[in-house]
């Protein structure tokens, strides 16, 4: 029986709380833990076309039978494609790999614009969502003044999602309260801090009282907060079910102060050339 992972609504978006993140993984591995990942119950698979694991990923949901609408496919276009015809042509070159007609999420990667600024990528953004090519549109790795900047441009329930890092030791207070002022979901990457949870005596504390693991323990308090959810990623089997396995017990307000209480300065993805000056 695979768990029954809950959706979470916001701005016409109806998103699965836990998805698989599939960054840094190669078309091989993708073509070996997707179909696992769908078997336990995964049905949100997060991508973006620079990681080159689009085609892998469309094979595997076209090989699994799976009814289109029954996934839930974020992909995300790279700043190299942000100049308005462009944009239009690489979201058409993803869903070729992806062999689909549309994706339910489409991202901005990140926030490194042109001389003319984010508005005329912001516009096509939203261009693709009115051509059919995405059902929803959102932003990536975005501090709070382009946050609020884009959703100015934009408009009211326009952007539904920001993906940024977020887990265990990094505080996103401000950010997060900037996200649900204008119903925006935040998807949480690196929801595990690069397996530093795994260790994390803390969370293997919690987690005994619960029969659940450090990581299980650090994913939960996640999606236990209002309109987050989280995209690990992994290539080993046992792990991507474990991950799943995290919608049969709650988190009592002792774990989750205590799991608060935690240092959260960790900031782990800041490439150099693409991150912006993040808030504190």
């Amino acid at each position: 029986m695979t768990p029954d992972v809950p959706g979470i609504a916001s701005n016409g978006l109806n998103m699965p709380a836990l998805g698989l993140g599939t960054w840094e993984l190669s078309p091989d591995t993708v073509e070996a833990i997707l179909p696992v990942a769908l078997e336990a119950g995964y049905r949100h698979i997060d991508t973006a076309q620079i990681y080159r694991n689009e085609q892998a990923i469309g094979q595997v949901l076209e090989d699994s039978n799976l009814a289109r609408k029954e996934a839930f496919v974020t992909t995300k276009v790279w700043p190299d494609h942000y100049r308005p015809d462009e944009l239009l042509t690489s979201v058409e070159k993803s869903l070729e790999r992806l062999r689909t007609d549309y994706v339910d999420l489409l991202l901005l990667h990140w926030p490194a614009f042109s001389g003319n600024g984010m508005n005329p990528t912001l516009e096509a953004l939203m261009r693709a969502r009115s051509d059919g090519l995405a059902r929803h549109i959102g932003i990536s790795n975005f501090n709070i003044e382009q946050t609020e900047r884009a959703v100015a441009y934009c408009g009211p329930d326009v952007l539904a999602a920001s993906q940024v890092e977020y887990h265990v030791y990094l505080g996103q207070e401000r950010l997060r309260r900037v996200l649900a002022r204008n119903n925006l979901i935040l998807t949480a990457y690196m929801p595990l801090a690069k397996a530093r949870a795994v260790n994390d005596p803390v969370l293997w504390e919690i987690g005994a009282q619960y029969g659940k693991t450090a990581p299980q323990v650090a994913l939960r308090w996640l999606v236990e907060q209002d309109r987050v959810a989280a995209i690990p990623a992994t290539s080993n089997p046992h792990h991507a079910r474990a991950n799943i396995e995290i919608f049969n017990f709650s988190l009592s307000l002792d774990d989750q102060e205590r799991i608060a209480a935690l240092d959260k300065n960790l900031r782990l993805c800041q490439p150099e050339g693409l991150a912006p000056e993040w808030d504190d």
